[in-house]
């Protein structure tokens, strides 16, 4: 049976999973749209999901909307008229695309489509990766048929909880890597989004680390700049996103990872076992960042060290990496994908079609 299922928000790495768990579904056929940012807030440099879904065949549509900043006035005053017309823009085409479904991974653009599918009475589920309650999930809350969580929220209404979704390539290590010179190597990953915090981090560090070989994700907005340095360091190699060609393999080859605290990458740490140096970002709504970092070492406590941004520097992070090289690796299993998110989506679309009888 043929269904239209429009995904939207920010969290791409769960949105990915979900498409591949979609396509291989034996009950529906989906038509998959995907309804993301145009650009990375309101900068000109284009957002992730941007480039990744359309590379994904899934047909892309970008939004020009703002978004409710809680620590600054200014900005959402900016972006206020955006968000009207960020409503406007995802009513448009979800009366066009006429979806069964709408499923949101948070973010600011998720809500003008949640708000839009409600006002078309078009069935909504919003998916919640932290163990916080972001904004965006708050406000989608009141919309949308149900809210997917990755935490238990006791008392919640509408809420069930379905755990994340992590990418299954995170378990294909079969390509080979051009490491160099036989190097431990370590990944860095500011996130989709990337952090300059992180990324320059790296930058003035790296001449510190010649006994490794470091595979950094930048994320767009800095990736040109590290780019250049590859020709400066023959240890040192950029992305500003990793393909899903790849990802698995430098997972499974890092003895290391270097990261803020995001949902999605402190839960793939915990699933691989990992060895990590964590330096959560401040100042992130709800002390987000820190509770992630905190969840991966209750999790794994001997292989996770956090360091707050004030407190770190290139010397305290060289020490940090040599007393984790002390600590044997674990050697990856294979992670099962979790269905659950799916069913959830499945169910609703029968209730769906058993009212319309």
């Amino acid at each position: 049976m043929d269904q239209t299922l429009v995904i939207t928000g920010t969290h791409l790495t769960p949105a990915c999973e979900l498409i591949e768990q979609l396509r291989a579904d034996k009950q529906f056929r989906w038509k998959i749209i995907y309804l993301g940012r145009r650009y990375n807030s309101l900068s000109p440099v284009p957002s992730i999901e941007s480039i990744v879904i359309p590379r994904k065949k899934i047909k892309f549509y970008g939004l020009d909307c703002g978004k409710f900043d809680r620590k600054s006035i200014k900005t959402t005053l900016k972006g206020l008229p955006l968000i009207f017309k960020g409503i406007c823009q995802a009513f448009k085409i979800l009366k066009e695309e006429k979806p069964n479904i709408i499923i949101s991974f948070g973010g600011y653009v998720s809500v003008p489509v949640i708000i839009a599918g409600w006002l078309l009475k078009i069935p909504s589920i919003t998916h919640e990766q932290t163990p916080t309650l972001s904004l965006a999930t708050r406000i989608n809350s009141f919309f949308v048929n149900q809210i997917a969580l990755s935490f238990s929220h006791p008392g919640l209404k509408k809420a069930v909880v379905t755990g994340n979704l992590l990418r299954r390539e995170l378990t294909n290590h079969h390509k080979k890597l051009f490491l160099t010179q036989n190097k431990t190597l370590i990944y860095v990953t500011a996130g989709n989004q990337g952090s300059h915090f992180l990324n320059n981090l790296i930058k003035i560090t790296l001449p510190k680390l010649n006994d490794f070989y470091i595979i950094h994700q930048t994320g767009n907005i800095d990736y040109h700049e590290y780019k250049k340095l590859e020709r400066q360091y023959s240890n040192y190699r950029v992305y500003s996103y990793l393909s899903d060609s790849i990802v698995g393999s430098v997972f499974y080859q890092a003895e290391i990872i270097i990261s803020r605290a995001g949902a999605n990458t402190s839960q793939e740490i915990v699933a691989l076992k990992k060895k990590s140096i964590l330096i959560p970002l401040p100042f992130s709504q709800q002390n987000e960042q820190l509770l992630n970092a905190q969840f991966v070492r209750q999790q794994l406590p001997d292989r996770t060290i956090i360091i707050p941004q004030s407190e770190i520097n290139p010397a305290i992070l060289v020490k940090t990496i040599k007393s984790l090289l002390l600590i044997a690796p674990y050697k990856l299993k294979p992670i099962k994908p979790n269905l659950k998110l799916l069913k959830l989506i499945q169910s609703l679309c029968k209730k769906r079609l058993k009212s319309l009888e």
